[in-house]
């Protein structure tokens, strides 16, 4: 199981803005940060607004943050949000009826155990847990210790 790039930059937006701490980031800002298109990041943080885990302040002094603590918002909740297709096979999918061995076979059952049991780890886990604070993560993505981004 592979992340959309839509979802891998959405996580990626939400722990530049957990590391940045209280303060706004912008979207070139971000997307300097990580070296991707600023037209894309864009459209992921419509999505991260729409679903509630961002606000966006338009205008001069204008940027992203976190709509709420990291500490409150749950990997496997996000996961849910971003992601649309948790089908591992055909048989698990909206046209199940297009395998012929559907119901016969036991890779359903283990499939839906094996995911069931990926998402009860994500839900341990929230973006607080992602970021923790770490030096490293801030120097990696331009940020100094007081979360403002460092001129490179």
């Amino acid at each position: 199981m592979r992340l959309t790039l839509h979802a891998d930059l959405a996580f990626r937006t939400l722990i530049f803005l957990a590391a940045a701490d209280k303060r706004s980031g912008t979207i070139p800002e971000i997307a300097k940060a990580y070296a991707i298109s600023e037209n894309h990041l864009r459209k992921v943080v419509a999505r991260l607004v729409e679903i509630g885990f961002v606000e966006a302040t338009r205008g001069r002094g204008g940027g992203v943050r976190l709509a709420m603590e990291p500490s409150r918002i749950s990997i496997g909740t996000a996961m849910r949000k971003l992601e649309s297709d948790f089908a591992l096979a055909e048989c698990m999918g909206v046209s199940p009826e297009r395998c012929v061995i559907t119901g016969c076979c036991g890779l359903q059952r283990v499939f839906k155990e094996a995911l069931n049991a990926w998402f009860e780890v994500l839900d341990r886990y929230t973006l607080a847990d992602a970021v923790g604070g770490s030096k490293r993560l801030r120097q990696a993505l331009g940020l100094n210790e007081a979360g403002s981004a460092v001129m490179r």
